[in-house]
């Protein structure tokens, strides 16, 4: 699957040829005590909420010119039995300029590789860097938010949001193969949760599930990324930590769990080498 975001929320998921992946479980304590059903706004969480549209409107252009690296480790369950297969670690150079992503795949397994990032096959994502958030926020998508309550996240004092975009108002594209305009791409509507940080009003979680036809070949999509403060050039920025997606078609299951590190300031020198990062 592929989610390349691009201009306002064009989320494209393409699930292409077997994976030759390998990927880990990560999951996370993020919360305690939360009510478990979503409640209409009050005037207050109406305010935090549209203070929070701003900042994430205005996230991408927030952000400095920067590169990093991506680490994709990805794992397949064949038959759905919870019989998980490791498949792949992909090294990605990851070169943020001019608001744009940028992805150079340079090792599979630890070893140098000339792939196209994009033509490696199997499950990948993108567009973690704001135009996710941008989508979810964007007043043309019309998403209805309910208030799930208050959490703690990184130690910090998180509101939980749910929202929903509906069918009209969606640009989600789901496509199964190379084909984005064929039987097997479909538009659909999705929903998630956003947890924001009660001081910065920043979204620090995101979660997005697609609504998919039971026709369709893919069957289901969920996925998530978190965000944490890191240094580049000395000063803090919002950034990508970690995400997570997961895939099923038919009874087989596929899982991609990202880390982002090592972010650094772009310079024109840092195109030339690229030294990979070890696991941490």
């Amino acid at each position: 699957m592929l989610y390349r975001m691009d201009a306002r929320e064009c989320y494209y998921l393409f699930l292409d040829a077997p994976m030759r992946a390998r990927s880990q479980i990560v999951w996370f304590a993020l919360l305690a005590a939360l009510p478990l059903a979503a409640q209409e706004l009050e005037p207050e969480q109406s305010a935090l909420l549209e203070q929070t549209r701003q900042a994430a409107l205005s996230y991408s252009n927030s952000l400095p010119d920067f590169l990093c690296t991506q680490i994709v480790q990805r794992s397949q369950d064949m038959r759905g039995d919870g019989r998980w297969r490791a498949l792949d670690k992909l090294t990605v150079k990851l070169s943020y300029s001019n608001h744009k992503e940028d992805y150079k795949l340079m090792q599979i397994n630890g070893k140098d590789t000339l792939q196209d990032f994009l033509r490696v096959g199997g499950s990948l994502s993108n567009g973690e860097f704001g135009t996710r958030l941008f989508a979810v926020f964007d007043p043309r998508s019309h998403a209805e938010f309910k208030w799930k309550g208050w959490g703690t996240m990184h130690k910090r004092k998180v509101a939980r949001f749910s929202y929903r975009i509906e069918q009209q108002h969606t640009s989600y594209l789901i496509q199964y193969g190379a084909d984005s305009k064929g039987p097997n791409a479909i538009v659909v509507p999705y929903h998630g949760e956003v947890f924001v940080d009660e001081e910065t009003h920043m979204v620090l979680r995101l979660t997005q599930t697609a609504e998919i036809p039971s026709t369709f070949p893919i069957s289901a999509n969920e996925s998530w990324v978190e965000y944490d403060y890191a240094d580049v050039g000395g000063k803090a920025f919002l950034l990508p930590v970690h995400a997570y997606s997961k895939t099923r078609s038919g009874r087989s299951v596929a899982e991609n769990n990202i880390d982002f590190r090592d972010y650094r300031k772009f310079q024109i020198e840092s195109n030339i080498t690229f030294e990979p990062a070890t696991d941490k």
